[in-house]
């Protein structure tokens, strides 16, 4: 790091800890730019004395971590909705959205990946109720009902409900509603027949202009006969667009360690870097400005591919850092990656505060400051005398290096760890340079309608070898670790020895940090052994929200009990209950078949399932569990049994619900309905 910028650092990791505060912190804005403008005052006092004794104070240093802490926290306060007042939210009653229809005019932002049944879309808003309004929303497209996709920049007309993008029903599962609100994305709306397009207005915007090249790539491409397989890796390679990756194959990928060859990140555009370096050289030893004409020149040529490539976090990351490196490898012979990495991630907090809490952001700049720290540490403990080995040992400590930056947020994350990611990324990195020089131009002569048959069908084989060898990869389940209990604790650890021993490799003070790396890792071991203790002693019931079979769970003793009226898929059994089984270190039991009466934590569970059949005199239920639609008359049933709850979940019919709702409300009967409240938990 010897060639690091302190202030810099400071300044960023601080806007970061701002940014953190304005997000969990309800702070008024006024607040905030007073002690803004005050704290810049006094930083400006304290410069003006450290100027007269020749150095900078502490006071000088304080006052400007607490400038960037309050500039953090104003800029995640400027960005919020709710401080424009032309935003959607601020123009209509969100308290009385539900069954009421409103007419709303937008353009098509983005794409997202579609689901089994939607196509999935970010609309920009331009009038609501005949308001000039903006924010985003997420609109969905029922499949069957349009066949074509949207083009970005396109405006529609609506009239539709606009409803809250539904919350996680079961413990632990991903939330989609917080993923988008860190978009600003708060509600979303579903419309079919009544989608009205308005061809005379069209919203051009560089989103649009990417789109539109993108569409005439794969229009251009189309017509060599790829396959659908090989389109959708083309197209998440070289325009940033994973959409239409099939999950069997985006599994593979994940599986085998290689997930960040598909997201266009620092190492695409490091290697694009390369690959114009190499092509603009001429330009430094035949002409006078050359060295300046090849920096303009490269720097258009990334920001250009950041455009084609969808401007996604990622993209704009590693082309905003990659930038700066270029401009700084032509200023000077020595540069700070560090620098780099540090004033780009600040420019772009700035224009989006909420990237931070991107998890696909986090890992980009980790595993780059991972690189650029580890990998020239790592590579000195081997010294190879021939080239070949040499660039073996390069490629693998650049492996290592990124994998152990990331190993503790891959964990808290995504809860697996591809032991075999040496293997595919040793194979596949030295590879993806000749693969993204030759895709590159294959894309190029496509587009000029000059592209030999034979180079397509040859580019086709080189996708089909890295697709299948990374299946192959992903195969070998042996070496792939799922379920890891991860918890915010030891991953703040994890990082801490991780840190400990990197440092201890450069022989500086090795003994005690030997020492500091010891306690640690005894730390982690503690808090794993506490965390699965506390586990163990856990012990609930949970009615899962789970369409058209009712599902019960019984957590004891590390084990998960579960009981279901017809058999559960793996596929959903996953969906269902992979997280819980992970957040309370759990094992998964058989199923079982579910009975009519349960006892547990001295409380009696009846459910009256579609046949109606239950025994009056012999049970007084507690809760009374509906499931698969019974056709009984709730009152009398109330009136007979006498039980202190209702339970409906998601096997029943809505029309059901709402009647049964209704009769509970009139007996003054608690009433609980999975379909909105999610799962229900008995302690």
């Amino acid at each position: 790091m010897k060639h690091l910028n302190v202030p810099f650092a400071i300044i960023t990791f601080s806007s970061l800890i701002g940014v953190l505060l304005g997000y969990y912190l309800d702070i008024d804005i006024i607040t905030l730019l007073l002690c803004f403008f005050a704290s810049i005052c006094l930083l400006g006092i304290s410069w003006k004395q450290s100027k007269k004794i020749f150095a900078k104070t502490f006071h000088f240093t304080f006052l400007m971590i607490v400038v960037f802490i309050l500039f953090g926290t104003i800029l995640v306060k400027i960005h919020h909705p709710e401080n424009h007042s032309n935003h959607y939210t601020n123009l209509i009653d969100l308290n009385h959205l539900a069954q009421n229809k409103i007419g709303i005019q937008f353009h098509i932002k983005g794409r997202l990946k579609p689901t089994s049944y939607y196509r999935k879309y970010i609309a920009s808003i331009k009038f609501i109720n005949n308001k000039t309004a903006n924010g985003d929303l997420l609109l969905l497209l029922p499949k069957e009902s349009i066949s074509k996709t949207l083009d970005i920049g396109n405006t529609y007309t609506t009239y539709a409900e606009l409803k809250p993008i539904p919350k996680p029903l079961n413990p632990y599962q991903f939330d989609y509603a917080k993923h988008l609100s860190r978009q600003y994305i708060f509600h979303q709306i579903t419309t079919q027949e009544h989608l009205l397009i308005n061809n005379n207005i069209i919203e051009w915007s560089l989103f649009r202009l990417a789109d539109q090249i993108r569409k005439h790539i794969n229009q251009k491409l189309e017509t060599y006969n790829f396959s659908s397989k090989q389109l959708s890796i083309i197209n998440a390679l070289f325009l940033g667009q994973r959409q239409d990756i099939d999950q069997e194959t985006f599994n593979a990928y994940r599986d085998a360690g290689a997930i960040h060859i598909l997201a266009v990140s620092g190492l695409h555009v490091g290697i694009i870097l390369l690959i114009l370096n190499f092509i603009f050289r001429p330009l430094d030893l035949f002409y006078k400005h050359g060295k300046t004409i090849k920096l303009i020149l490269t720097i258009t040529s990334l920001w250009c591919f950041a455009i084609v490539a969808g401007l996604s976090p990622s993209v704009l990351r590693a082309v905003t850092m990659f930038s700066f490196l270029a401009i700084g490898m032509q200023i000077r012979s020595k540069t700070s990656i560090y620098n780099s990495l540090f004033i780009s991630m600040f420019i772009l907090l700035c224009f989006n505060p909420l990237l931070l809490f991107s998890v696909g952001f986090q890992l980009s700049y980790l595993a780059v400051f991972a690189i650029v720290w580890i990998q020239p540490i790592v590579s000195q403990r081997y010294h190879p005398k021939y080239y070949v080995i040499k660039k073996i040992w390069e490629t693998f400590t650049v492996t290592i290096a990124a994998q152990l930056g990331l190993l503790p947020l891959t964990l808290f994350y995504f809860h697996q760890y591809p032991g075999l990611f040496f293997v595919s990324n040793l194979i596949i990195i030295p590879i993806l340079g000749v693969l993204l020089g030759y895709g590159i131009a294959i894309i190029l002569l496509a587009c000029f309608g000059i592209l030999p048959q034979f180079m397509a069908a040859l580019f086709g084989l080189c996708i089909d070898f890295m697709n299948n060898f990374i299946s192959w990869v992903a195969k070998q389940e042996e070496f792939l670790f799922t379920g890891i209990p991860f918890s915010k604790m030891m991953l703040i650890m994890l990082f801490i020895v991780i840190i400990l021993v990197i440092m201890m490799l450069q022989k500086q003070e090795r003994r005690r940090r030997l020492y500091l790396s010891g306690i640690s890792m005894l730390t982690i071991v503690s808090i794993l052994i506490y965390e699965k203790h506390t586990a163990s002693k856990i012990q609930e019931l949970v009615i899962f929200q789970n369409q058209r079979n009712t599902t019960l769970g019984v957590l004891e003793n590390l084990e998960l009990h579960i009981y279901s009226k017809d058999s559960i898929s793996p596929k959903t059994q996953k969906f269902l209950f992979e997280n819980y089984q992970i957040q309370n270190h759990a094992t998964l039991m058989t199923n079982n078949q579910l009975k009519n009466v349960y006892r547990y934590k001295e409380k009696t569970i009846l459910i009256i399932d579609s046949s109606s059949i239950y025994n009056i005199t012999a049970l007084k239920p507690d809760i009374l569990l509906l499931s698969n639609s019974p056709k009984i008359h709730l009152g009398r049933v109330i009136d007979s049994l006498h039980p202190k709850q209702i339970i409906v979940d998601g096997s029943n019919y809505k029309s059901f619900i709402g009647q049964w709702e209704k009769s509970c409300y009139k007996r003054k009967i608690p009433f609980y309905r999975t379909d909105k409240k999610g799962a229900f938990i008995l302690k």
